[in-house]
């Protein structure tokens, strides 16, 4: 059959042609269209399940919501496991599903559940669905800053004050508040960002979501004899708009719609709202209370070098391609910036597109070097430049050729699959080889046997008979490296995510190389094999080659047992060695920038760890003026349900300029441990790693470093007191631990107020009624929300900050009874401060503690690291240690 093939393709060469280069344009068309990213996405498939429930504790959420709701979802199908987080006003419920799961049924069968979650939660719990993103998705960061313009062109913003350069006026330095910024990222930004294709969510962080604060003054309620729901209820009443259909002019014959306006635009709206009445006098909001614009309560913040700045991170929508997406709101951002105030700009401070342009370069000139040398060696041996023409045609043809069927089969370009193609090519070249030097020595013996230049037919009938005679070897042997991919494509999960790539490429390269060199080069060795052909017996480089290989050979022949026993050695010392090697699951990945990931201690407060982040930020910058281009850290989490970052947990994202400008004798690893070392705080444990590392790690295991320790079991104090033992283990007795810190999630303080059942009795009060006044007077609940053109604001009310900011206050806080009479918290209710958990995370239902782990590659490979880890950890349950 492939006798009779490359007969026909001989015999019909335009055809031929004419189907390659269809086949050349319809590759490089779909090179351009297929997806390309740094790395493969090896994390898991899952769908993320986001409750906000806010100003509760983690132990509320994890008992009322979150429990609860992960038992009603556990009946999915193909589900391989259900993680969950509960941290402070919010829980997470990651649903893995099993490998093979198209994504968007995965999302369609848990919206199908998420009702059945919601009847088992209280009502005021609001469920929603993560973005369709994957642990890849974070491909674009950004901050919303002020800067430098021209009053006269304010169109224009610039980074560093100057000189105007349309003018020549001084610049004007812009001076919009961290409020402002905020809303101006919320209201206009985002969405405008969240308009360009393939973009899932705009999340944004840092900065104060605008609010109107109503403080109350409860004194001031009981002397007006008004109670805290009527004011509650009074200015939910003030805060709306109706309409009342139409009605026609008489005469005009015109018709009016009617719509009567009253939604809340300003703070006098709220202090002109209308309570109730004293003494036959109208009693008023401002009357009883303290109305103020302020900051909405703050679950995260964004710090650029030492200060504070509004920004927001872009998700890519599962399965797009993130240069086309980057691309896009890169075009989008300049397309929005005219309508941007005057100085302000955006700025972006972390940029997928150079680490895959990296990436892709490294191995776009691999590619380039070794079809170069290809060429050369060819070169080298035929001595004929056409014939080895021939023989590197079939490399870029054989690679649009793979790229074609990437495209169709949805494999996306990256480090993997081109590493695939490299390997490639060497086999490619090997076939090339083979079936131009058949059809080379042919032709040159057939220039021999008749001396001279040959006829079209006898070109023609030479060429068929050459390829015939090793075309099927040349078919066998492709077919035969295809097969002994097979193994790879059996793997699953991440080993199967990363590696797959890699064979398919490398697969469908082979394939073009087969096709091409059984139906194309026949017909381009019949073009371009002209001229005086030499044989390999006259060939000067051959006949050199031949010189040093047959005494080789003769000699081995000679002295078989010495070859053999010298094959033997080599084989032995290569199995000795094997163990010795440093074993790595991920060949490691220089992404170009750093993800440093310090974590406090529980309890501590926004404010503390906003002035260590800002410290440490600082220090980076200042420090390494030659290495770092810039900083830019995160406390806590950004408005998505794909970071379920505490507010202990810092995120500085370090962006690195090139080596070439770094100081002489730097290099990475020591510049990752110096950061440390000059950023070392008291109670602060440092992570290093990168950002997409960091979210394949942390979106699919939970832990957030490359290596970890899960203690799973029912009692949280336990597991804490394990995973602090492993954490000291790990240091100690484990080689290539760089650090090691358990997460203790037990330590956050709690001030409980435990009612006292019996006592509220006696005063005719409910458990609801003292609940609710510790809700909305100590914690402060949103009432309305107003509507103000295009933005919306939140209106929170709650009890004046120094009647509520101390346990003392919290005593005194007056609960309303069924005779009217007003009672301290403190009778009624036991007030306590106790220890307890920052976040709980769990696994199907069953709670676990982290042990979050950093290795030094240089030591010991990761693998070899889990081994030996896993060894040490069994040896002291052993020992009873």
């Amino acid at each position: 059959m492939v006798n009779k093939l490359i007969e026909w393709c001989l015999r019909n060469k335009f055809l031929v042609f004419s189907f390659f280069m269809l086949i050349t344009f319809w590759g490089y068309v779909s090179m351009q269209k297929t997806p390309i990213d740094a790395i493969p996405d090896i994390g898991e498939l899952q769908v993320i399940v986001y409750a906000e429930w806010m100003g509760r504790s983690p132990k509320d959420i994890e008992d009322q919501v979150i429990y609860p709701a992960t038992t009603r979802l556990l009946g999915i199908p193909r589900v391989k496991v259900i993680r969950s987080l509960s941290g402070f006003g919010m829980g997470f419920i990651y649903i893995i599903f099993k490998e093979g799961t198209d994504y968007y049924w995965a999302r369609t069968r848990v919206l199908e559940r998420l009702p059945l979650a919601q009847q088992v939660v209280p009502p005021d719990v609001m469920f929603s669905l993560g973005p369709d993103a994957t642990a890849l998705g974070q491909v674009f960061w950004y901050t919303v800053e002020n800067g430098f313009y021209c009053p006269e062109h304010p169109d224009k913003a610039y980074e560093k004050p100057g000189i105007c350069p349309i003018d020549g006026k001084e610049l004007v330095l812009s001076k919009y508040n961290l409020a402002e910024l905020r809303s101006l990222q919320d209201w206009y930004v985002r969405l405008q960002l969240n308009a360009v294709y393939g973009v899932s969510e705009v999340a944004s962080v840092g900065g104060f979501v605008k609010e109107y604060q109503i403080d109350v003054d409860p004194n001031k309620l009981l002397s007006y004899n008004i109670s805290l729901h009527e004011v509650m209820e009074a200015v939910r009443r003030s805060n709306i708009d109706v309409g009342a259909k139409v009605f026609e002019e008489a005469g005009a014959g015109i018709e009016f719609l009617i719509r009567g306006v009253g939604f809340i635009k300003k703070v006098e709206d709220i202090e002109n709202i209308v309570v109730g009445a004293y003494n036959g006098t109208p009693v008023y909001i401002k009357n009883i209370a303290q109305v103020t614009l302020g900051g909405e309560f703050r679950i995260g913040a964004l710090d650029k070098e030492g200060k504070e700045a509004v920004g927001a991170v872009v998700l890519m929508r599962y399965g797009e391609n993130p240069l086309r997406v980057i691309h896009e709101i890169k075009r989008k951002i300049k397309e929005i910036e005219p309508g941007l105030p005057p100085g302000v700009r955006i700025v972006d401070f972390y940029d997928r597109t150079k680490l895959i342009h990296r990436t892709i370069d490294t191995l776009k000139e691999a590619l380039i070097e070794e079809i170069i040398t290809v060429i050369f060696v060819i070169g080298v041996f035929l001595l004929h430049f056409w014939g080895s023409l021939v023989i590197s045609l079939v490399l870029p043809l054989a690679i649009l050729f793979a790229f074609l069927i990437m495209y169709y089969t949805g494999i996306d370009v990256n480090v993997m699959t081109l590493g695939g193609i490299a390997i490639a090519i060497g086999i490619m070249d090997d076939v090339g080889g083979v079936l131009v030097e058949n059809i080379y020595r042919h032709l040159a013996e057939k220039q021999e046997e008749l001396g001279g230049k040959l006829s079209p037919l006898v070109r023609l009938e030479t060429c068929i008979q050459a390829a015939q005679e090793v075309g099927p070897s040349l078919f066998t042997a492709l077919s035969t490296t295809i097969v002994g991919f097979f193994p790879v494509f059996a793997l699953t999960g991440e080993a199967g995510k990363l590696f797959r790539p890699l064979a398919f490429s490398q697969t469908f390269s082979l394939i073009g190389a087969s096709i091409i060199s059984i139906c194309l080069m026949p017909s381009l060795a019949y073009y371009l094999l002209r001229g005086r052909l030499k044989l390999a017996d006259k060939n000067f480089t051959t006949r050199n080659l031949l010189k040093i290989y047959e005494p080789a050979l003769r000699f081995s022949l000679k002295h078989r047992l010495v070859t053999i026993l010298v094959t033997l050695l080599i084989i032995v010392t290569g199995l000795i060695s094997a163990p010795h090697i440093k074993q790595e699951f991920m060949p490691p990945l220089n992404e170009g920038d750093l993800l440093y990931m310090p974590v406090l201690l529980p309890g501590a407060s926004l404010t503390q760890v906003m002035e260590v982040m800002k410290k440490q930020d600082m220090i980076i910058k200042n420090e390494f003026p030659q290495e770092v281009d810039s900083v830019v850290g995160k406390l806590g989490k950004a408005a998505s349900a794909t970071d379920p970052a505490p507010v202990i947990m810092l995120e500085t994202i370090i962006r690195l300029k090139p080596e070439k400008y770094w100081r002489k004798g730097m290099t990475r690893e020591k510049l990752i441990a110096e950061i440390i070392e000059k950023t070392k705080i008291p109670g602060v444990a440092p992570i290093m790693t990168q950002p997409i590392r960091n979210r394949i790690d942390m979106l699919a295991t939970g832990i957030q470093t490359p290596v970890g320790i899960k203690v799973l079991g029912p009692d949280l104090k336990k597991i804490e007191e394990l995973a602090i033992q492993l954490e000291k283990i790990m240091v100690k007795e484990v080689k290539g631990t760089t650090n090691a810190f358990a997460e203790r999630f037990g330590n956050r303080p709690y001030f409980e107020i435990e009612i006292d059942r019996e006592k509220i009795a006696r005063y005719g009060v409910k458990i609801s009624d003292v609940q609710d006044i510790i809700m909305s007077a100590i914690g402060g609940i949103s009432l309305t929300t107003t509507v103000e053109g295009r933005e919306r604001y939140p209106v929170r009310i709650r009890y004046l900050r120094e009647l509520r900011d101390s346990p003392e206050a919290l005593e005194r806080i007056f609960i309303p009874t069924a005779s009217g009479a007003q009672v301290p918290l403190a009778q009624l209710a036991k007030l306590r401060k106790i220890p307890g958990p920052q976040m709980i995370a769990t696994e199907n239902t069953l709670p676990y503690a982290r042990v979050f782990i950093n290795v030094n590659p240089k030591i010991i490979g990761l693998v070899d690291y889990v081994n030996l880890a896993k060894k040490v950890v069994a040896q002291n349950i052993k020992s009873g240690e």
